[in-house]
């Protein structure tokens, strides 16, 4: 029998640099912090199948111990109930954070959009919960005079999200402004769109698998049966500013 002396560690040969995890290509609003800012060009719309709104809950499930634990969230295309799974509230003010049996954290409402990171260069999910940005996103979205879209559904706008303040003095603001697309940006969606279906997340699957299924999200143009928003109303009336890479 031979004995491994050395820690097998020792062995291998060094590495010039630390290998880190490229993050979730999915973004928050929440994931600001007080006075930070992002900036985002919007791609495709609903009738393309890359802007949807839903609900997300919270989801609890029983371990190999018979205690409730976190299980995820759950996406669904309308209010979910009160379904048997919905995660109880935790009890912020004690400092074992315990669960309030009979009291159940509420659904919320969210809008998905594929749009181009400015800061990270690569095309992100970006996942609205907050009413407030909502609504301004959809104010914006009805000046079609003056931020307009491309044929290919591409939005010639940027939108740059702001947090201010923390905690229940939390607020969010949406500053547009007029910037012409990129062709580099142009033709990475021409090759990218078809593996985008955002619809996906109402069946348990990547979005980022493509489209899977006949359904879509919320109509453009007007609210839905389900009280879907407003989406873009495509027009290249007005001049937009040159701008080289976003």
């Amino acid at each position: 029998m031979t004995l491994q002396v050395l820690p097998p560690e020792l062995l291998e040969a060094p590495k010039d640099r630390i290998e880190t995890k490229e993050p979730q290509p999915y973004w928050k609003p929440s994931s600001l912090k007080d006075g930070e800012s992002e900036e985002f060009r919007l791609l495709g719309c609903y009738e393309t199948g890359h802007a949807i709104m839903g609900w997300q809950y919270a989801s609890e499930a029983r371990g190999n111990d018979g205690e409730l634990k976190f299980n995820g969230y759950v996406v669904t295309r309308t209010h979910p109930g009160s379904p048997d799974d919905i995660a109880r509230e935790t009890d912020w003010s004690k400092p074992e954070r315990p669960k309030i049996d009979g009291s159940y954290v509420k659904p919320r409402r969210f809008l998905a959009w594929v749009g181009t990171s400015a800061s990270r260069s690569r095309m992100e999910v970006l996942f609205i919960e907050q009413k407030s940005l909502r609504d301004q996103l959809t104010e914006i979205l009805q000046e079609i005079e003056d931020y307009t879209w491309t044929e290919d559904g591409l939005a010639n706008f940027s939108i740059k999200i702001t947090r201010k303040g923390a905690g229940l003095e939390t607020s969010y603001s949406i500053l547009p402004k007029v910037r012409k697309v990129p062709d580099k940006i142009a033709k990475e969606w021409a090759d990218t769109k078809n593996t985008i279906w955002l619809p996906n997340f109402f069946e348990g699957k990547d979005p980022f698998d493509g489209k899977q299924t006949d359904e879509k999200g919320i109509p453009a143009g007007g609210v839905d049966k389900r009280g879907s928003t407003v989406l873009p109303t495509k027009a290249t009336s007005k001049k937009q500013e040159e701008e080289s890479e976003f």
